[in-house]
């Protein structure tokens, strides 16, 4: 009968190692002396596993494919006995798609590439730290404190509870270095959900490049992308370096990226499979060191079964995939959004609004937003500029919708414009006070402006002081 294997209580939180290679066990270990944890190394996963069931390891790297038990399936094991154990797989990049079910499980968290570069993973190691440290202080409080507050990720403000779990799996996927691939319709952020995955990277001080495909002719997107030499094609005047190179071990994210040509794919292919690329002109191989972002506001699966986009780059992107919910789905962030660029515009164009009516924010909650978060932006930025005082109205926001052109296609649109404005101005009645009403606020806010002076508050409402003593007599009787 096997001992049970055992530690003394560690003051330290515990990282285990495991490969079935000694000499990448001793590596991990030269790499990793010096961090704030106590360090357990195992060749062979039962073995590891037969520790896990009477010690909690904090933070686990284990490589993949290993004789006994593979990697994803050891973590897995972890995982049931251990939840709140942070989960990294070690592997070589081109096995990733084989522990891609690893992710979408939850059994892996992070994925360290081999070779490993020793910068990365100590910073990942010492985030999982810092983690691990936030876990234990937390383990006990109740599960009401995670959504009861919105959240500002790096740009990225939110309420609702999708988003927040998103803002996770950002953290969690961040540090890996595999492609990570971003839908949803136009308008709900994607560049900022990748810069937040920048950010939140090893890589965060190097550059972060963005380039929207659509934008460039095939033959100005392969220049762009690659760079070139001087003489490379007609105008080439000089040598131009691409965002490949551009980008040096920082992050590249390319948007709308099924616009891409076919035999612009089969390059961007070999770009992601072997880490290299040629400039146009040369035959000299660079290598390419940066994380890859893409994404599309258009279905990535329907391209590929229309034939549009080559299927084993989709496989190759479509790794780690990031779905951005709809502004119309974001129940609790409309109005946390809307506040933001209340605030914010109206600092930019030095106007006096705090707040929306109760009738606008109806409208803002019940309108469609086929523009998403760029269209809630634009419309509050036209309002401001178009209007003065200190409140939003409905008329304001009616207005502003009626000449808002939002997005024909890549959404699933209920309601069109023209029907969600008949339901706006259908709202914004019950936004309209009487005259009478109108009337006596006006002259009750005139009086408290003159501190009870009623001649001078009937100089700045433009009327005789007995129509103001009529008034209030009328309203008192």
């Amino acid at each position: 009968m096997l001992d049970e294997p055992s530690l003394d209580t560690p003051k330290q939180p515990i990282l285990l190692l495991v490969d079935d290679d000694k000499n990448v066990l001793a590596a991990l270990e030269r790499t990793l002396r010096g961090v704030d944890a106590t360090i357990v190394s195992y060749h062979c996963p039962l073995e590891a596993l037969a520790f896990c069931q009477y010690n909690q390891p904090e933070i686990i790297i284990s490589d993949q494919n290993m004789p006994e038990l593979a990697g994803c399936d050891f973590l897995s094991q972890v995982q049931a006995l251990w939840p709140h154990s942070q989960r990294i797989i070690l592997s070589a990049y081109q096995d990733f798609k084989s522990v891609s079910s690893g992710f979408n499980s939850g059994a892996v968290q992070r994925y360290i590439c081999k070779p490993w570069d020793n910068k990365e993973l100590k910073f990942i190691i010492n985030k999982a730290l810092v983690t691990a440290q936030a876990n234990a202080n937390i383990i006990d409080a109740t599960p009401l404190c995670a959504n009861e507050s919105p959240v500002n990720f790096h740009s990225i403000l939110a309420a609702d509870p999708a988003m927040k779990k998103l803002f996770a799996n950002i953290r969690q996927a961040a540090t890996a270095n595999a492609p990570i691939f971003i839908t949803g319709e136009t308008g709900t952020g994607k560049e900022l959900v990748a810069k937040a995955c920048h950010l939140e990277g090893y890589n965060q001080g190097q550059p972060f490049l963005a380039v929207n495909c659509a934008n460039f002719t095939e033959e100005l997107m392969e220049s762009q992308l690659f760079g070139h030499v001087k003489g490379a094609f007609t105008g080439a005047v000089s040598t131009q370096q691409g965002v490949f190179a551009a980008a040096q071990e920082g992050t590249l994210f390319l948007d709308e990226i099924t616009t891409l040509s076919k035999s612009l794919q089969a390059k961007l292919l070999r770009v992601v499979q072997e880490r290299e690329y040629t400039p146009l002109g040369t035959t000299k191989l660079e290598k390419f060191r940066a994380k890859l972002i893409s994404a599309s506001s258009n279905s990535i699966r329907d391209a590929v079964l229309d034939g549009d986009f080559r299927e084993d780059l989709f496989y190759r992107l479509n790794i780690i995939t990031f779905i951005l919910p709809p502004l119309r789905q974001r129940t609790d962030d409309k109005l946390l959004i809307a506040n933001h660029y209340l605030k914010k515009y109206s600092n930019i164009e030095n106007k006096s609004f705090l707040r929306f009516s109760s009738g606008c924010i109806q409208i803002m909650n019940q309108y469609n937003w086929p523009g998403n978060v760029r269209q809630l932006e634009n419309i509050i930025h036209s309002m401001v500029i178009l209007n003065s005082g200190t409140e939003i109205n409905s008329k304001m926001i009616i207005n502003a919708l009626s000449t808002s052109i939002a997005p024909l296609a890549g959404h699933d649109n209920p309601q069109s414009n023209n029907e969600q404005l008949t339901v706006a101005r259908s709202l914004a009645a019950h936004d309209i006070s009487p005259l009478w009403q109108v009337e006596k606020q006006a002259i009750e806010q005139a009086i408290s402006h003159c501190l009870g002076n009623v001649p001078q508050a009937a100089a700045l409402l433009e009327v005789s002081p007995s129509t103001i003593y009529r008034k209030k007599q009328a309203w008192d009787e």
